[in-house]
């Protein structure tokens, strides 16, 4: 096992605080870490499609909807965790970038709904495939059966943090 900086600051709190079990700091810690580093992997990942982690969940959203690849802004706000403001502006640059089209909703010609395009369709399909192979390849120390311990151990603990919110269970993100 490697040492890293999270160790650090967990021997100098064992040092100045022995009174104090800090061992949850190697846990928050360390997810605190994680996300600035996938938030780094991914922005370096999509910046040479013109994309942001937000567009890319617009995208993804609309592709895991299944045919016709269309929602409503409020949907695809309740999908990825956003205000029905902010989904606005994210529909109007992935239509500036020919990815998603605005199309009349069949059932309330008022309300137009957001739709990826052929070209939207095509590049999320490429993008998630690697996405995802990059990510497999970040948790290949996993043994068989881990992967699926590990990320039950994570639900749970997202779960206790919601209870302390009184937040239902949302989803979102790409992936």
């Amino acid at each position: 096992m490697t040492y890293d900086g999270v160790d650090s600051i967990l021997e100098q709190w064992a040092n100045e605080r022995p009174d104090l079990d800090a061992s949850p700091i190697g846990i928050f810690g360390r997810i605190s870490r994680i996300d600035r580093l996938f938030e780094q992997y991914m922005a370096e990942f999509l910046r040479p499609h013109g994309l942001t982690l937000g567009l890319f969940d617009v995208m993804a959203a609309l592709r895991r909807s299944g045919e016709p690849f269309q929602a409503k802004p409020s949907e695809l706000a309740a999908m990825t965790m956003l205000t029905s403001g902010g989904m606005t502006g994210r529909v109007d640059q992935l239509e500036k970038l020919n990815l998603v089209r605005r199309v009349p909703d069949p059932d309330d010609r008022r309300v137009m709904m957001a739709q990826l395009s052929p070209e939207g369709r095509d590049l999320i399909d490429q993008l998630m495939g690697e996405h995802l192979s990059l990510e497999r390849a970040r948790l290949e120390w996993l043994h068989v059966g881990e992967s699926e311990e590990f990320a039950g151990y994570l639900r749970m603990l997202e779960a206790s943090l919601r209870s302390l919110h009184g937040q239902a269970e949302e989803s979102g993100l790409g992936d």
